[in-house]
């Protein structure tokens, strides 16, 4: 039904390439894709540099992680929609050339202006990448590969998010200049990247000049399609106003109610959410990924036993609650991508592929900037507490709202 449609229209889009170099074109794209998100990432284990260097305290690192997810919003709203009629290669090209500018301010920062402005011009990178990308696999796989861009679309998205703060904890722990050498490193990877994408097949024809304006967030018109749509974009927001509350508590919590300073080991336990999410959405069986309760049971068992632990103030507990967690936020996240991509008219892929992703990074900067205002006059467990229960009730409203039958 509808992917019959989709396939229909699609083959009138896409350009006639290659098929050889579209394969390759799929593969160059998601591998950047990765990288790009893997940059997003990489600050988040270095604050406890930055804090004593710049004398910022912890409303400030909150601030600096809701710049970068209003930079994501703002590339949403704005720019990612543009590559449905300019194209996708130039604003892919466009956001890897936003990653380096973010990555070569890191390299100058000495303020917490500079932070605050390689955040955003990272959220931007980001936000762009998300939505370009995941409809340009789309396209580049074709529609009888549909799956394999899915899949392949949120194991780049997870896989890079957990990876770059690995990765940073690494170089921070291990390397000799803390705070630079990652981005060193990230910089001279960008250059390839920046190559891939330029060899890509382009699968927008024919082009349109790209008219700058900030857009209502799309939704399907049909109403059972709507409704589906809005129960996906419901079931992210939680999922990632988990993962935001994961990724700004985390790093506090280790080092100072655990006195854990070994930031290879910050970093790692980060990541872990987004690698257990990784490995739900490559690893779990069909009917986890398509069924109503299985995500919703992971993130809301994680949520409980991660609250246990930092209340506890045991770390075995607060893993097992990561594992928890990190599967519930994979299979929300690949379930979503999948019921946006089979929904979306293929002429306006990245439009509504933008309005799932605004609502995920949506869900990131609430509990985000809650946390830090709340931190300031209420027990930081109590403060938590509250938006973890804000979470599970959402969580519990998708869940239960009912399905129209319209996708599987």
């Amino acid at each position: 039904m509808i992917d019959n449609v989709a396939s229909d229209v699609r083959t009138q889009a896409v350009s006639p390439v290659d098929g050889r170099r579209q394969r390759t074109g799929f593969w160059l794209i998601a591998a950047v894709y990765m990288l790009v998100m893997l940059g997003g990432t990489l600050p988040i284990p270095l604050y406890a540099f930055w804090a004593p260097q710049m004398g910022f305290g912890p409303f400030t690192t909150t601030l600096v992680f809701a710049v970068y997810a209003l930079g994501t919003v703002l590339a949403l709203m704005v720019f990612a929609p543009l590559s449905d009629r300019a194209g996708r290669r130039p604003l892919l090209a466009a956001a890897v050339l936003a990653a380096a500018a973010s990555t070569a301010l890191f390299l100058v920062a000495h303020d917490v202006g500079t932070l605050l402005a390689a955040r955003f011009l990272c959220g931007l990178s980001t936000g762009v990448f998300t939505a370009t990308a995941t409809a340009a696999l789309g396209e580049l796989a074709g529609a009888e590969h549909a799956r394999r861009a899915s899949t392949v679309s949120t194991v780049a998205n997870m896989g890079g998010l957990g990876l770059g703060t690995i990765a940073a904890g690494l170089f921070a722990q291990y390397g000799a200049d803390p705070t630079h050498l990652v981005f060193w490193v990230y910089l001279a990877s960008l250059v390839p990247a920046f190559l891939a994408v330029v060899v890509t097949p382009e699968t927008v024809t024919p082009r349109q000049r790209p008219a700058l304006s900030v857009r209502r967030p799309t939704i399907p018109d049909r109403r059972t399609a709507r409704t589906d749509f809005l129960r996906a974009a419901t079931a992210v927001f939680a999922a990632f106003a988990v993962s935001g509350l994961f990724s700004s508590l985390v790093p506090s919590f280790l080092r100072e109610q655990l006195h854990v300073h070994n930031v290879a080991a910050v970093g790692a336990q980060v990541g872990l959410l987004f690698i257990v999410a990784l490995i739900a959405q490559v690893a779990a069986p069909e009917r986890w990924i398509s069924g109503r309760w299985p995500a919703p049971a992971f993130l809301i068992a994680g949520v409980a036993v991660f609250e246990t632990g930092l209340w506890t103030r045991s770390l075995p507990t607060f893993a097992a609650g990561t594992l928890l967690a990190g599967a519930g936020l994979g299979l929300t996240f690949r379930r979503g991508i999948g019921v946006t991509q089979q929904l979306a008219d293929p002429r306006r892929r990245a439009d509504l592929l933008s309005t799932y992703f605004l609502s995920a990074y949506t869900g990131t900067i609430v509990p985000t900037l809650a946390l830090g205002l709340l931190d300031q006059t209420i027990n930081q467990d109590v403060a938590t507490l509250i938006l973890a229960v804000t979470v599970v009730a959402t969580t519990l409203a998708s869940a239960l709202s009912r399905p129209t039958g319209a996708t599987t």
